[in-house]
């Protein structure tokens, strides 16, 4: 099998520098290539913590055409109830529209990918969460664009993490697309051939677009290391509904 191309994504913000480099540049020479995509977190349009994605970013990501993968993040909510589920929702949604506005989002596609940030263990996914958030998501861009933009449900979680993938079948809801994180070593690692990669255990009810190969590049201040499936169709299927963010 091929390998797929490299994408990134990181706590810290894009511009943060390690050894008088930024991110951005450190993950280019690291990879021989520009990602093509990098995840940063959401949470709610009203806060302001570091990790949380901001527009300063925005000419780095931009001005490499790099597209922005949108990541909701609540990692000690995903294993409550319905209730808990959708407002988190509607607060990563309002998160992301805030950031770039509805005009510009819909003037780049309809449909952009968000995944749902579920780190197992002591809160691995619970259904009741996943088809509150995933519903929420949906309906709430919808609302706050007048139907122009639509954010697609989608989850992160570790290979290994059996209940938060039978949590996303049981839900009911609709899911654009997994991502799965498996380490087979940390730090900064090159690229695998993706025949290395091990799906989960039981059937996914959406395709799995990416592989977190590695975490931790750089440290923890550094970058993860990922590969988007070389059977998708990249553009189709993962780039064009990702956020082309304005240099």
């Amino acid at each position: 099998m091929a390998k797929g191309k490299p994408g990134a994504d990181s706590l810290p913000p894009v511009t943060h520098k390690i050894n008088g480099k930024n991110l951005v540049d450190q993950a280019i020479s690291f990879f021989g290539e520009k990602p093509v995509f990098w995840g940063r977190y959401f949470k709610q349009k009203s806060t302001a913590s570091t990790d949380e994605y901001h527009a300063v970013e925005n000419h780095l990501l931009g001005s490499n055409d790099i597209r922005l993968l949108p990541i909701g993040r609540q990692t000690t909510h995903v294993d409550a109830g319905k209730k808990t589920g959708t407002q988190d929702g509607r607060d990563n949604a309002e998160a992301v529209i805030s950031v770039f506005g509805v005009d510009y989002l819909a003037s780049k596609a309809s449909k952009f990918l968000m995944f749902l940030d579920s780190e197992g263990g002591n809160h691995s996914l619970a259904a009741d969460y996943y088809a509150g958030w995933a519903g929420a998501v949906r309906d709430r861009s919808l609302e706050l664009s007048n139907g122009k933009v639509e954010i697609l449900p989608g989850v992160y979680a570790s290979q290994s993490d059996t209940k938060t993938w039978k949590a996303i079948k049981q839900s009911g809801a609709s899911c654009a697309g997994a991502w799965v994180a498996r380490f087979p070593k940390h730090g900064c690692v090159a690229l695998p051939d993706f025949s290395n990669f091990k799906r989960p255990t039981v059937a996914l009810p959406c395709d799995v677009l990416i592989w977190q190969y590695s975490d931790d590049c750089l440290g923890g201040s550094g970058f993860d290391c990922n590969e988007v499936n070389p059977q998708i169709d990249l553009n189709k299927d993962l780039l064009a509904k990702l956020i082309p963010v304005p240099a």
